[in-house]
């Protein structure tokens, strides 16, 4: 309801004149709507996702990572094959060169070796094996050798012998092993005897002989010098 503003006079709303006074209303003001100018409005920017999971990443490039793990592969078999040719190189019969010292040789028929000029010969026995052959080097090492008829069929044999008696005189096996000397499988054998020291075997079998150096010095270190394996890998059987 409006009321007329001459007579007062109530009418409804939408009466355009005054019923009593013939008064006529104002029309109403009809006020658009704003609009909205979509061409204003900047485009949404939809939010990247990622749906690739760790096993999607792996499954897209597993060629790459199998031609990684085929490159470490091939590295490290590399590196174990030139491990192994080391260490056959290092028991080869071919003689440790030693700087500084001219090279004696040691003849006992048709076996032979190199030694060290700075090694003293000792003149001592051994009740055991006559005619073995002593010396000395300058760290107190002392190198025999002898050769001796042997029965044994194999070097196998021969290193079990060793070690048996070894064992019964209370001595302690810190190594045995097998090792190529003048292209011959020999024997190789360290024992800690029961007063501190070490004693060395080192054999070789030829025709039913057996060759054998014997080094016994204060340490492992002593028995395994430079010199003494100089001497060891000269040996040569004619």
């Amino acid at each position: 309801m409006k009321k007329c503003p001459e007579c007062g006079n109530p009418s409804y709303d939408g009466a355009p004149v005054c019923g009593n006074c013939g008064y006529t209303f104002p029309k109403p003001k009809v006020v658009a709507p704003k609009s909205e100018n979509i061409f204003q409005q900047e485009p949404k920017k939809e939010k990247k996702t990622n749906n690739q999971d760790t096993l999607s990443i792996i499954k897209d490039n597993k060629l790459v990572i199998g031609a990684i793990v085929l490159i470490t592969l091939i590295v490290i078999c590399g590196i174990v094959l030139t491990g192994s040719n080391d260490k056959a190189n290092n028991n080869s019969s071919s003689p440790i060169q030693l700087s500084g010292n001219d090279l004696l040789e040691y003849s006992a028929g048709e076996f032979s070796f190199k030694y060290p000029e700075s090694w003293k010969e000792l003149n001592l026995t051994d009740e055991d094996y006559i005619g073995a052959k002593f010396f000395q080097n300058e760290n107190q090492t002392v190198i025999e050798y002898y050769n001796v008829t042997s029965e044994s069929g194999s070097i196998k044999e021969i290193a079990q012998g060793i070690i048996s008696y070894a064992q019964g005189n209370g001595d302690y096996v810190e190594l045995v092993e097998t090792i190529t000397l003048d292209g011959r499988n020999s024997s190789n054998i360290i024992l800690e005897n029961a007063d501190g020291d070490y004693t060395r075997y080192v054999s070789m079998l030829s025709d039913g002989q057996t060759h054998v150096f014997k080094i016994t010095g204060s340490s492992v270190n002593s028995v395994t010098s430079e010199d003494v394996e100089s001497a060891i890998s000269s040996a040569d059987i004619a």
